[in-house]
């Protein structure tokens, strides 16, 4: 949260000044549900989130997109970290880190399908098809 909010202060006045840009935030599941034994985590993706949707409409009149992306469970190490046993069982479940990577720069450069201030459900791909 402390992160993304200083590299918006950061930015967002450089891209204010040309008259564009995009800014993606990550969230997560856990930022729209909260689950138990990780509230702090969820209390940031819920911030996360409330950042966006704000941020959204102060810079909206600058030609500038700010959106959030909620993926599924990711296969990642912090996912491993989190309980090993669980990750190495479903792991064959989880989002591959590069289609998260993908659809972040599909909302980046699609402006006509990801409108400002949205936040974006990527769930499990494997878990759909």
């Amino acid at each position: 949260m402390k992160g993304a909010f200083l590299l918006c202060k950061a930015i967002v006045p450089h891209m204010i000044e040309s008259n564009h840009g995009v800014i993606i935030n990550v969230s997560s599941g856990a930022g729209k549900v909260g689950f138990e034994d990780i509230s702090a985590y969820c209390a940031s993706k819920f911030g996360m989130i409330g950042l966006t949707e704000s941020l959204a409409r102060e810079v909206a009149n600058y030609n500038i997109r700010v959106m959030a992306i909620c993926p599924g469970e990711v296969a990642t190490k912090m996912q491993e970290d989190i309980d090993t046993q669980y990750y190495e069982l479903n792991k064959h479940k989880m989002l591959d880190p590069r289609i998260v990577a993908e659809k972040i720069a599909e909302m980046m450069f699609n402006d006509n399908d990801y409108k400002n201030g949205i936040a974006v459900d990527l769930p499990n791909w494997r878990a759909i098809y």
